[in-house]
């Protein structure tokens, strides 16, 4: 089968030279026998960490100050020349779903066809402008595009392998001071769904490649959660792991705050990592959104 997944052959005879375009994930086998992301692997497997795109690299971070970003891009189609991909980066508030994200700016990027090894093109560094009024923490989405490999209308990483994300967080946490972190519901579809929402500690594997990322090792600490609403009032019973259904219109987004208090120190060097999933209850209970927060000592 082709990447299209047609025959090698278009209708009229002749090879099949559209891109098949991915911002991959992964680059090395996350399982035995397995290979890399070439964007055939949609939903995401279920380990991969859904919000931490390796893909999308970014530079700090500060509102109203320029934000360096750039992007890799696959290309697992046939043909021998390269194909002119569009990348667009968009920004939200921290969210778990994308409704309404908001641009920012995008670029092309040559991507030569590459069906049997990991080789990526990667865009120029984009300098984007982020505004003063944004949040201290903000997700960002990257969406690719060809005139001939065109993305599904809703803004889909975890499902739709010509978008990706850059969702994770990290915040200073210690005993006896609650972190609050605001969080945002989103319903990423143009009719009303019900959702689950919820939060809870990472796997081990998660833990370790998220605390690579701060060059951290895995902490062990347990922590407390609850969801609250936007006005403070608690959403959820206090728990290690918290789930809670929501019914969200068309494109609606609900804002909400994840409280975590940590039950021990965290020592030098180590941190710890909590996740929010959101759930389409309608659709076998399908990931539609995932956001990362690290923990780390003060």
């Amino acid at each position: 089968m082709s990447p299209t997944g047609t025959s090698p052959e278009g209708q009229d005879g002749q090879p099949d030279t559209r891109p098949f375009l991915c911002i991959p994930y992964w680059t090395a086998p996350i399982a035995a026998g397995g290979s890399w992301d070439s964007g055939h692997d949609r939903p995401l497997p279920e380990s991969v960490v859904s919000y931490a795109c390796a893909a999308v690299h970014v530079g700090p971070y500060v509102p109203g100050e320029p934000l360096e970003v750039s992007v890799d891009v696959h290309n697992s189609g046939g043909g021998n020349s390269d194909q002119i991909a569009t990348v667009a980066v968009f920004w939200a508030d921290p969210t778990v779903g994308f409704a309404k994200p908001i641009f920012l700016g995008a670029t092309i990027v040559p991507v030569p066809p590459n069906p049997i090894s990991p080789v990526s093109a990667t865009t120029q560094k984009m300098t984007l402008m982020m505004p003063a009024t944004a949040p201290e923490h903000v997700c960002l989405l990257v969406r690719v595009s060809h005139p001939q490999d065109i993305p599904g209308s809703v803004c889909d990483p975890i499902n739709d392998r010509h978008w990706a994300q850059r969702n994770l967080m990290a915040v200073h946490a210690m005993v006896g001071t609650p972190v609050l972190m605001p969080l945002m519901a989103a319903n990423p579809f143009t009719q009303g769904k019900t959702f689950e929402l919820g939060i809870g500690p990472v796997d081990e594997r998660r833990a370790r490649l998220v605390a690579e990322e701060f060059q951290t090792e895995p902490g062990r600490i347990l922590a407390k959660l609850r969801l609250l609403n936007e006005d403070g009032t608690a959403a959820s019973e206090e728990g290690r792991q918290v789930r809670v259904p929501i019914q969200l219109g068309p494109l609606e987004q609900r804002r909400f705050q994840m409280m975590i208090e940590i039950d021990s120190e965290l020592p030098a060097g180590q941190s710890a990592a909590v996740e929010a999933l959101l759930l389409d209850i309608d659709n076998n209970r399908l990931p539609v959104g995932s956001l990362g927060v690290v923990l780390l000592p003060p």
